[in-house]
């Protein structure tokens, strides 16, 4: 199974399965409809993505004119909803569901102990999303770079070698 699934899947059966308090403010509610909505919808979007992707990769292999190079954007796209926007939804989805079951047996401090506990939790997470992208952007430009010093080697010694079998 993949993991991906499972928070969306978590937040349909808590959306289903809470017991909600008749005193519960809707306005509570409501952001709890909406996170879960958003959450289901933007995993699902990412799915549909990389569903219809995929067929392309596996007919063309992995070769220099294979789609996946020209869909690169929406395989980012979906990698960016799917982990990024969709856990940091999870982890709201989590926060409203602390609150909304502690506040139904009248312990809303645990209920506000609970969901600040997540708020570092996304700041770490949010640092280590950057700094894993960051990464990958650095290492990208690297590759692109020794990719030019390699052509322009080439090219320096071409252009050399043409000098030489004029010479001669």
């Amino acid at each position: 199974m993949d993991a991906d699934r499972l928070p969306p899947g978590f937040a349909m059966v808590c959306l289903v399965e809470l017991q909600y308090d008749e005193h519960t403010p809707h306005g509570l509610m409501i952001v709890l409809g909406v996170v879960t909505a958003l959450l289901v919808s933007v995993h699902l979007l990412a799915l549909m993505m990389s569903t219809c992707i995929l067929p392309y990769m596996e007919a063309s292999g992995a070769t220099q004119d294979s789609p996946h190079i020209r869909l690169k954007f929406y395989i980012d796209l979906s990698w960016f909803f799917s982990t990024c926007i969709g856990l940091i939804l999870f982890l709201v989805e989590i926060g409203l569901i602390f609150y909304v079951k502690f506040r139904a047996i009248d312990f809303e401090q645990a209920g506000w102990i609970t969901t600040a506990i997540l708020i570092p939790v996304l700041f770490v997470f949010v640092i280590i999303s950057c700094f894993i992208h960051r990464s990958r952007a650095n290492y990208s430009f690297d590759r692109i770079d020794s990719k030019v010093s390699g052509l322009k080697k080439m090219l320096n010694s071409s252009e050399e070698n043409i000098a030489l079998m004029k010479v001669v």
